[in-house]
């Protein structure tokens, strides 16, 4: 895959199988938490929300095989990209306002000395 060719990963049916049990994961994990927290002293509720909450992690390591070790790296890539330029340009930014304030500064106070000279 070129860098210029954006990826179509909603095209892809195992990269979609692998998001929707990615997000399935997280959603049966916390009821499977919520299950557990709620149903502590009961042992059917108990063993039920420790078990939901058990498959939601092997749901989860699926989904993220069907993603695709790739898929990862690539969104990895693209993270450290838009967060490389945004703290890039936050820098740059930063690094020019104690410059203009020195100078807004420096051009006041010209203008009060000559107003005293005056």
């Amino acid at each position: 895959m070129t860098e210029e060719q954006p990826a179509m990963l909603w095209k892809d049916p195992k990269f979609m199988a692998g998001f929707i049990m990615v997000v399935l994961s997280i959603i049966l994990g916390f009821w499977g938490k919520a299950i557990f927290i709620a149903k502590f002293y009961e042992p059917v509720g108990f063993i039920t929300g420790i078990s939901i909450y058990a498959f939601s992690w092997v749901l989860l390591f699926i989904g993220i095989f069907l993603v695709g070790w790739e898929t990862v790296k690539m969104m990895h890539r693209r993270i450290h990209h838009e967060v490389k330029s945004t703290v890039k340009k936050t820098y740059h930014h930063a690094k020019t306002l104690p410059r203009r304030g020195y100078d807004y500064t420096k051009k006041i106070g010209k203008k009060l000395a000559e107003d005293k000279l005056q």
